[in-house]
């Protein structure tokens, strides 16, 4: 004697729910055992147990209360052969016998055909594709969408268990939704094989003895599975595979058939576009939030560079930065101490969000080390070894650190694995002065680190860049270069900064022909006038 329920929704169509397993808990949770769509259930709304042979109900102290043949339940009470229960605005109507099953489901969806002469079953295969239909187009979650994928399947085929998987970023057929009967045991089935077949290949499979199936003959998993019977169908449109449903069955459930295939194969169809629209939908709202994110980490990253450049007599400024993407890993500072200025453009491994995270570390450190600090070696050492503290992901920073006497024109510069410093002297020309090259920051906790110095003549100004102005390239892929870099620079002898800035820029700009960068490009400029 099989038990059932057949499900009334007040907004979607009717569906049938096989009880098996010996206990069903009923409301409109995910959690719940049986999951009905109606805001006026409560989420575990009431119980159904099998005891002593019979099926009974129990209210789960729901909100709107549970009424059994129109009567309060008001104890765990056993159930007879079309008794109802009404749950909020949902009827469930208890029934025994496959007979009583067909009366009840007249004009419902998901109903099951095992006892249907073939005219019947033709039409309440009609009426349960067109319900999958009607509840597809229902708006509804990814998630959602493909556990209704699986009761619609459970509802019409009773399997055992049923999984769909769809394809991932690498190729592979993941599994994203799984469904066991009650009885189920043992690991879930997964062939790597069936999914190849179905899958990859677009072919639905019948497997009606999954021990004596040539196909699969050699394929460990079905074998260990205890598996006998197998339906799958793919998960396609017009645009290609998506992945795939299958349904198992063990030899004392039941063996699937042609007609179960044909219903699987409408199930899928049908469900195939939903799928791919919902997930498109979902990865269109997932972008704009990305976006919106990014967006505003951009403002978060522009916001930590000096907003004013120190104004003082004896140097003019000028410094810009452009990420490649909406956040990046350049950056530079500046701190003004009395009769010195101290200096950073620096340049983290990497782009995009991550690269910008360290870039605030390597600010903080700076900006706290300069304080009070007279020896430049000592702030470059400090500020490696915090960066080596706990650097997992072995994230290096290349920069180049200094601070200028203000009254004298004398630099002391640290270059740590950074773009050569150039100097543009005030007649014009460009030279790369002679400095100490250290290793990177973050790479080695006990680096030793060597800096070195030069003197700013009046009206020379001294160059820092990173390697997004080098690395810049056209379209046919030619690199921008250290010699047209230096030629940009020449005959810029004594213009201010921001006119030293702006040739550098415009000439790389030419350069890229609108060509997207390859990586974050900073300029900065220090020119020094005698007071």
């Amino acid at each position: 004697m099989s038990h059932r329920l057949l499900v009334a929704p007040p907004n979607a169509p009717p569906f049938e729910h096989v009880l098996d397993g010996g206990e069903v808990v009923i409301g409109r949770a995910r959690t719940a055992g049986l999951m009905v769509p109606d805001a006026s259930v409560s989420r575990h709304h009431a119980r159904l147990f099998e005891r002593d042979g019979r099926w009974w109900a129990e209210d789960l102290a729901a909100r709107n209360g549970t009424l059994l043949n129109g009567v309060p339940l008001s104890e765990a009470t056993p159930l007879g052969d079309g008794d109802r229960l009404q749950m909020g605005g949902t009827t469930l109507t208890y029934a025994t016998t496959a007979a009583a099953a067909r009366v009840e489901a007249a004009g419902a969806a998901a109903v099951t055909d095992s006892a249907l002469v073939p005219g019947d079953r033709q039409a309440a295969r009609l009426q349960t594709i067109n319900a999958v239909h009607r509840a597809l187009a229902t708006p509804i979650a990814l998630a959602d969408l493909l556990d209704l994928i699986l009761d619609r399947c459970f509802d019409v085929l009773r399997p055992e268990e049923g999984m769909i998987l769809l394809g991932g970023p690498d190729g592979d057929w993941r599994p994203v939704a799984t469904k066991r009967s009650a009885r189920a045991t043992g690991e879930m089935f997964v062939s790597r094989r069936l999914a190849e077949e179905v899958a990859g290949r677009g072919r639905p499979v019948l497997v009606l003895d999954a021990a004596l199936d040539e196909r699969f003959a050699d394929a460990k998993s079905v074998a260990m599975s205890g598996v006998k019977s197998v339906l799958a169908a793919p998960l396609a449109d017009a645009d290609g595979s998506l992945g795939m449903v299958v349904l198992a069955s063990r030899v004392a459930v039941r063996r699937f058939a042609e007609d179960d295939l044909d219903m699987l194969v409408s199930i899928a169809s049908a469900a195939a576009l939903r799928v791919r629209n919902v997930a498109l939908a979902e990865e269109a709202a997932a972008r704009r939030v990305l976006e919106r994110e990014l967006a505003l980490a951009h403002d978060m990253q522009m916001a930590m560079l000096p907003r004013r450049l120190p104004a003082h007599p004896a140097i003019d400024l000028a410094a810009h930065l452009t990420p490649a993407r909406s956040v990046g890993g350049d950056l530079y500072d500046f701190v003004e101490d009395g009769t010195r200025l101290w200096f950073i453009v620096a340049d983290v491994a990497g782009k995009g969000v991550a690269a910008a995270l360290v870039t605030a570390v390597v600010k903080t450190l700076f900006r706290a080390g300069v304080r009070g600090e007279t020896d430049l070696t000592r702030l470059v050492s400090l500020m490696n070894a915090e960066l080596c503290r706990d650097n997992d992901h072995l994230v290096f920073v290349t920069a180049i650190v200094g601070c200028l006497d203000l009254d004298t024109g004398r630099i002391a510069v640290g270059d740590v694995g950074h773009n050569p410093a150039l100097l543009v002297r005030a007649d014009g020309r460009v030279t790369a002065p002679e400095l100490p090259k250290c290793i990177a920051l973050g790479v080695q906790d006990d680096a030793t680190f060597t800096c070195g110095g030069l003197t700013l003549e009046s009206s020379d100004a001294l160059v820092l860049y990173t390697d997004g102005v080098t690395d810049a390239r056209r379209p046919d892929g030619t690199m921008f270069g250290d010699a047209r870099l230096q030629a940009a620079l020449e005959g810029a002898g004594g213009a201010t900064a921001a006119a030293v800035l702006a040739r550098l820029q415009t000439a790389v700009d030419r350069f890229s022909d609108g060509a997207p960068p390859e990586d974050d490009l900073t300029i900065l400029v220090l020119r020094y006038r005698v007071r």
